[in-house]
């Protein structure tokens, strides 16, 4: 499940404690982006967030089952948001692993320039 959250760490860009967004795809830290200037470190976890999703889904049974006799109740009523969540999570965690490495350039329509328009506007 990919999980942002904050954290008060020195910018290097900026040269201060600045408020930056930690982004996490399961266990793992993808990247870190300062909430002031916008400078962001990313990191290319590929191979290790595959290592990592195989560990989940293999300890996924046995963590459910813990949870279940922990509270069982709790467990059946959650069980329905969950499972339809779960797709959903795991599709955020690869758009932010395999996004943050490689990109979607933003390609700028020039028909509408050469047109004496402004692009995106019709």
């Amino acid at each position: 499940m990919s999980k942002v959250e904050n954290a008060a760490l020195v910018c290097s860009r900026c040269g201060e404690e600045t408020p930056h967004d930690v982004a996490y795809a399961g266990r793992l830290l993808v990247k870190i982006t300062c909430t002031r200037c916008g400078k962001t470190f990313e990191r290319d976890l590929r191979a290790e967030y595959l290592t990592d999703l195989r560990r989940r889904v293999a300890t996924k049974p046995k963590r459910m089952l813990k949870r279940f006799c922990r509270h069982p109740l709790g467990f059946v009523s959650s069980l329905p948001k969950t499972v339809a969540a779960k797709p959903r999570d795991l599709l955020t965690d690869v758009s932010l692993v395999w996004g943050t490495v490689r990109p979607r350039p933003h390609r700028r329509s020039t028909r509408m320039c050469d047109r004496g328009q402004q692009p995106g506007k019709r």
